[in-house]
């Protein structure tokens, strides 16, 4: 429990000074605290009263002093006739004892009409007041005086056993270290020395505090980082490390959630977050089953952050698997997501105008759709004139005689018969496609002599084996 100790028996001092006129006395009243249970340190109120039992009006200046040196003044301006004013100073408490002073100074007595009387502190009875006091330090704030509480600094370490270790009982860290002295001691720490091993680093960092040879434990295996061959244990050795240029004491050296170990068994770069450039990290690569060490996981010729964007898949060469990749698709300007971009019927690897909804073929590759051009075999007859004729309008040779249907029109060979002349020649390579060739006709004639003598020779040949074996 908080207290202040005075040196005086009661509460309120009062005291009366016996004036030097029988006709006129002042009363100052005592001196007292706004809290009676405050600490060395506290901000408090210092009051007192000042009475005015003998003049109309009275008015001085109040100075407070603490040992006889001025701390504060307040004034009481025009106080009446045996009124009272309740004066007050603010003011830090200081620790141990001592005494505080009120006292008057500055008189002004008036008379009733105003008029000034003379007046000297000979004549004003009790302009001063005074009270001693033994005011207590707290200094761990826990509301026990020091003087009471067996740990002033609320370390955990009683004062007695602080005397012992020789550690200040009034610091909860004696060496500054960042560490308490009682987690100093728990530790097995010297709590006087910021650094019990001497090897340079404060105890409060020093994972083996008590160990010169060691202070990092960057894995946190227990093992010191000087004895340890993996100090991240990350599975790549602190060598491996440095051949690799990653850092031994970070296991993600480039932060990209991948641990420097599986960069390197995975193939990608443990000192970047994007290994193969591509916009993509390795471990969002990862996460999507892309391969992290190319830029174009499907070798479409599109990098894998452009088919994200595009909404391709950068794990397909051909998303709508129409035939075309979706780099073609997309050089053609046709949709790689869409099978059949126009709508019209036929896919787009076999679409020549596959962004047209009305045109898909174009026989003649003159760069006319069959469904606009007039001649769409592109041999010199339109459609119409084919259909007459009999020919094929989407064939620029319909018998496959070598010579176009127009060329055969012109020349009067039939279009739709190889040869018109019927003497074993194709139209394309008879001279006089319209007369047949005796010559050829009897070539043909001895031909077929010789083919019927080869036939009877087989012939008969089987049939002598098959006797003979018989």
């Amino acid at each position: 429990m908080k207290k202040i100790s005075f040196l005086v028996s009661c509460f309120f001092l009062f005291f009366l000074v016996t004036p030097v006129f029988a006709t006129f006395s002042f009363v100052s009243q005592g001196v007292w605290f706004s809290d009676n249970d405050a600490f060395a340190g506290d901000i408090v109120k210092i009051y007192t009263v000042v009475v005015n039992n003998d003049f109309a009006f009275f008015s001085a200046d109040v100075e407070f002093l603490n040992n006889g040196s001025l701390i504060g003044t307040t004034r009481v301006v025009d106080l009446p006739l045996e009124g009272a004013k309740q004066v007050w100073i603010e003011y830090t408490l200081p620790s141990g004892e001592g005494s505080f002073t009120a006292r008057l100074t500055n008189f002004i007595a008036k008379n009733g009409d105003g008029s000034v009387v003379s007046i000297s502190s000979e004549e004003v009875a009790g302009f001063e007041s005074e009270r001693t006091y033994t005011i207590d330090l707290d200094t761990d704030g826990d509301d026990v005086g020091d003087i009471h509480d067996p740990d002033d600094d609320n370390d955990g370490l009683l004062d007695s056993r602080e005397k012992d270790l020789g550690t200040n009982s009034l610091v909860s860290d004696t060496d500054g270290d960042g560490l308490s002295d009682k987690e100093e001691v728990d530790r097995g720490t010297d709590p006087v020395k910021e650094d019990t091993d001497g090897d340079g680093y404060k105890d409060n960092v020093d994972v083996f505090p008590t160990n010169g040879g060691e202070w990092a434990d960057a894995d946190g295996d227990d093992i010191g980082d000087n004895a340890d061959p993996d100090d991240d244990n990350d599975g790549l050795s602190d060598i491996d490390e440095k051949g690799l240029g990653s850092d031994p004491l970070n296991s993600d050296t480039d932060g990209d959630g991948i641990t420097d170990g599986k960069e390197r068994d995975r193939g990608t770069d443990p000192t970047k977050v994007d290994s193969d450039g591509d916009g993509i990290s390795d471990k969002d690569e990862f996460d999507q089953g892309l391969d992290p060490t190319t830029s174009d996981t499907d070798g479409d010729g599109l990098d894998d952050n452009v088919e994200i964007k595009d909404g391709t898949d950068p794990k397909k060469a051909d998303t709508d698997e129409d035939g075309l990749s979706d780099k073609e698709e997309k050089d053609k300007g046709t949709d790689p997501l869409l099978v059949d971009t126009d709508g019209d019927g036929v896919n787009d690897l076999l679409d020549l105008f596959p962004m047209d909804a009305t045109e898909s073929a174009d026989f003649d590759l003159d760069g006319e759709g069959n469904n606009v051009d007039t001649d769409d075999d592109g041999d010199g007859l339109s459609d119409i004139e084919e259909e007459e004729i009999g020919t094929d309008p989407l064939l620029a040779d319909t018998d496959a005689d070598g010579l176009n249907d127009k060329e055969e029109v012109d020349s009067g060979t039939d279009p739709n018969r190889a040869d018109t002349d019927d003497d074993g020649r194709i139209d394309g390579e008879d001279e006089n496609p319209l007369q047949a060739d005796s010559n050829m006709l009897k070539r043909i004639v001895q031909f077929g002599a010789i083919g019927s003598f080869v036939l009877f020779v087989l012939f008969y040949s089987v049939y002598y084996y098959k006797r003979e074996t018989a």
